[in-house]
Parts: C-alpha cells; structure tokens; sequence
C-alpha cells in the first residue's frame, strides 16, 4: 500500500476536528484497542471537536480523542488523521526517553472490546452494552501489569493482516519510527490495551525485518540519484563508440544511480531495474539527492 502526502489514498478518509500541531518525524507507532465492537461508531465520535466530545456525555471538561487510523473486525480501514499531525491517542505517556508520545507517535485504533470478566454462566462478558462472548471466542490473559486473570476478546486474522499491511506501510515510509508499542507500555497501570490477545510480537518482528531491510539497502544509499532531463541513449561504455544498450534510449525523468565517473560519462544503474547499468553522458542528469 502507498502513502502519499502522509494519507493511504484507497482508504476512506475524513479529518477530525480533534488534532494538534504537526509531527515532523514519527518515531512509535501505539497499538490500540477501541473498547467496543463497531469501528464506524468509533470513527465518528472521534471526528468530532473536543467541546462537541464533551457536549455528546455530558463531561465537565473537553475531551481528546483521536487516532491516525481505525481498523474494523472485517479488516475495514478508516484515516481521520494525517500521519505529519498529532492525534490525541497516547495521553500521559512516555517510552524509553521520550515523553507526551502524541507529538511523535501514529496511532491505530483496532475494534475490540477489550478485557471481559468471567460469568456465572462460564462466558465471558462487562457490564454495559458489552456482548456475552463464549469461551472460544476469548483469549485468557494476565491483566497488564497485574496477576488478575481476564478474558479478552480474540482478533480475527482478517483484521490482524490488514493492520499487518498499514504498519508495513508506515515502516516503509518513515524511517524515523524505532518501535511498535502497546497503550499499555507507554501508559502502564492506567490503559490495558491493545492487551495479551494481540500478538505483539508479531508486530515487533516487523519491526525487525524493516531494520534488516534497511541495513540490506544503507550501501546503496551512498550513492548519489539522478534523473534525465531528455530522452538519452545508456552505452556500453563511456563514450560514442560504445553501443547503445537495449534499455535505449531511456525517457526523460528515468531515475538512475551514478556507481562511478569517467571525464563527462556516468556508469549508472536505473532504479527501477537494478540488473541495467551502463555508461550514460552526464550533462544530461539532474541531481536528486
């Protein structure tokens, strides 16, 4: 999936009210769970201001809620923040150093209700509106940070791929981010999701992967990006009498990677095709980075 302008463009998009000032290099990404079973519900309370919040449940003071992203039990994605803005997710938080995680965090809010106590009847369920959920259908876990027992209700695989495709995504897309979290990590004692039915350790070898990825990739970024300001015949050597190669002539705008120099020829690797490198006249390349 493809990020642009810090939004995931194929998903339904609409801009909370409820936002702050700009992040201009995320470092976590904060799994959550919503508390409830409808994500759509979860959605639009969250696209509403801060004062319309506390208006609706009648609180004394305004309340912030917001997330980056929303993702239904069927996998059904939702942006109602911009990746670059802060959202109000994190609260009071802080994770190895670093402190108010809502100015560098992305948030996903994930439909789950959450812990759930044991009944009577054996089945699991909390008081409210919360549904009666069978034995099968929760995971039995420690309370974080607490030796109680609960039930949790389980995530379906749908919703977890899905999820597992946006953090891929963003790690891809943002260099800066260093960790996956919890809510319960960052705000221990005081939030318990995403809770022990989410794997997290699924998510944090994501993490891992990226970082390989990235270390797999650091030597090519020593080398410095071009692209072709007209169409330009790639020869098989540094000069005229050297044959074009198959690759030509390559469009203007076509991405290449200078390896080495030669007088006023260019060996270069097109980017979009690592396997075609040749030797290209350099007065027509125009520096990318």
């Amino acid at each position: 999936m493809k990020i642009k302008n810090h939004r995931f463009p194929e998903y339904w998009y609409q801009k909370s009210a409820d936002v702050g000032r700009r992040i201009e290099s995320p470092k976590l990404i904060v799994m959550h769970y919503t508390a409830g079973a409808s994500v759509e519900s979860c959605r639009d309370y969250m696209l509403l201001s801060p004062t319309e919040k506390q208006r609706r449940i009648g609180a004394r003071k305004k309340i912030y809620s917001s997330a980056h992203l929303l993702v239904g039990r069927d996998g059904t994605a939702f942006q109602i923040v911009p990746f670059n803005i802060k959202a109000r997710h994190a609260g009071v938080s802080s994770w190895k150093g670093l402190r108010s995680l809502n100015q560098c965090s992305i948030g996903i809010e994930i439909a789950n209700y959450g812990w759930l106590d044991q009944q009577a009847d054996g089945c699991y369920s909390r008081s409210g509106e919360t549904p009666i959920f069978q034995t099968d259908e929760v995971y039995i876990g420690k309370m974080p940070g607490s030796v109680e027992i609960k039930g949790w209700q389980c995530y379906p695989e749908v919703q977890l791929l899905q999820v597992e495709s946006l953090t891929s995504s963003l790690l891809a897309y943002y260099p800066s981010i260093i960790d996956i979290v919890g809510h319960q990590d960052i705000s221990p004692g005081r939030k318990f999701d995403p809770g022990p039915a989410f794997p997290m350790a699924r998510f944090k070898r994501l993490m891992e992967k990226n970082r390989s990825r990235a270390d797999e990739e650091e030597d090519t970024e020593l080398f410095p990006l071009y692209q072709t300001t007209e169409r330009l015949n790639i020869r098989g050597g540094p000069g005229v009498g050297f044959d074009k190669l198959k690759a030509s002539p390559l469009e203007k705008n076509t991405q290449l990677m200078e390896l080495s120099q030669l007088g006023d020829w260019s060996l270069v690797r097109l980017v979009k095709n690592e396997k075609e490198e040749g030797w290209v006249f350099n007065l027509y390349l125009s520096p990318l980075r």
